[in-house]
Order: C-alpha cells, then structure tokens, then sequence
C-alpha cells in the first residue's frame, strides 16, 4: 500500500546505536519524513544518524535526558515550529525499534478512508485473526491489567494506549503537546484526556513485534507506573 500525502514521523532514541535498523527508514515510503530525537544519549546514536540526515531526514540533538515524553514533545514543536513540514497535515511518533514496521503508516491513513473526521489515530496491538502480534505473555498480561486500570480511573476505554505508533492531525497537535507532560513514560494517558473531546480512533496493527533490548523493563517499573496514574489523576481531576 502506497502513501498518497506527507507524514512526519518523531522517533525518540536513547542509546539506540546498536538497534537502529537505518536502512529500514532509508527505504520507507519517500513520503515518510523523520525527526529523529537523540535524548541525550550516551553511545554512538547521533553518530549512526547524522551521515544519513537531509531534507526527509533530520536530526534534533538534546543534551540532556529528558525522557521519552518530553523527546516526543520537542521532536512535534520542532515539527511545528519548521517551515520545512507546512505542508505535512500528519505526524506522530513511531519506536526507534520498528516493532511497528513503517510499512504500517498508509494503513494506518488508509483508516481515515472509513473515519473521515478523526483527528488522531493509535496503534493498538489486538491479537486477531490475519494480524502478525509477537508479544511476551507477561507484557500481554501488563497490558490488559493496565487497561483495566484506565478504565476504572478515567472511563478510558482503550484497548491498548501504549503502542508506540501514532498519528495526529496538525489542528489537534499543539493542544496534545503544547505544555510538558506529569510522566517521563506513560504521557499517552494524557494526550487521551487532553483530546478527550476530539475524535481518536484505535487502528488495530497488522504487525507488531516485541524488540530486544526496551528500555522500560516492566517488572522494574510498575510502582512508578502507578504513581504516575496517581499523579496524572490528580492534575486531571475534571477528566
């Protein structure tokens, strides 16, 4: 499936030299356009980006790290800010890992074929017939108890809001990523509630596999997950 109009994609990376299939970017769809974020890593991930950076690619350096969310949020204002990308209607974020592959992105616009007034499409990793999902049982497991969760606390009804695959309409962006998020992690909540009143539409991936080497280790973070529930309840007490 070929795309028919621009996309810009926000990839955040730490530490992702040795994972980053560059290639894979290299050879997606000519309409695809990549910002790819470095936090502050501490390899060689700006050295395998930077050879390959021009007009569809580029690359914005942080000194510091400051997180998967704020690297998303200043990878979309970069985007925003960048007459470069006026004429790009769609761009999101998409793992530095490719568990996604980008093969998914004009299915995911294919989408809006059938919802037509969406402003914001998420990746959802249903288990289902014709779909390839390659999921640990215990991240699958996670999964379904955190959605509970979100259910219970905020009447979200996701399936699955922590794919790392999604897209926004330009008219919904600045409102989704204008200020900084309460969780360096789990900001996807937010944006939920934050576009509470918009029309956000779960597109069930065709592909999705579980890629060695994640950064956010489940077992050793659900306390701070949950904390963050916590804290982000707080903060959106009218949600």
């Amino acid at each position: 499936m070929q795309l028919h109009e621009k996309v810009c994609l926000i990839v955040p990376c730490y530490n992702e030299a040795s994972r980053l299939k560059i290639q894979e970017f290299l050879k997606s769809d000519p309409h695809i356009f990549f910002i790819f974020v470095d936090d502050g890593s501490a390899d060689q991930t700006s050295q395998v980006l930077q050879p390959h950076c021009n007009g569809r690619l580029q690359l914005l350096k942080l000194e510091t790290n400051v997180g998967k969310a704020e690297a998303v949020r200043r990878g979309i204002l970069h985007f925003l800010e960048n007459d470069f990308f006026s004429g790009i209607e769609w761009a999101g974020f998409w793992d530095a890992d490719l568990a996604t592959p980008l093969s998914e992105v004009a299915k995911f616009l294919h989408y809006t074929n059938l919802y037509p007034d969406v402003e914001a499409l998420w990746g959802s990793r249903v288990f289902r017939l014709g779909s390839r999902i390659v999921r640990s049982q215990k991240r699958h497991l996670f999964g379904r108890l955190f959605a509970t969760a979100l259910f219970f606390l905020f009447r979200i009804g996701s399936y699955d809001t922590q794919c790392g695959a999604k897209l926004f309409r330009r008219s919904v962006i600045h409102k989704a990523f204008g200020k900084p998020f309460i969780s360096r992690w789990i900001f996807d909540i937010e944006i939920l509630l934050l576009l509470r009143d918009h029309e956000v539409i779960e597109y069930p991936v065709s592909s999705w596999e579980d890629v060695a080497g994640s950064k956010l280790k489940i077992t050793h973070q659900i306390f701070r997950v949950f904390t963050d529930l916590w804290k982000i309840k707080r903060q959106y007490k009218k949600y």
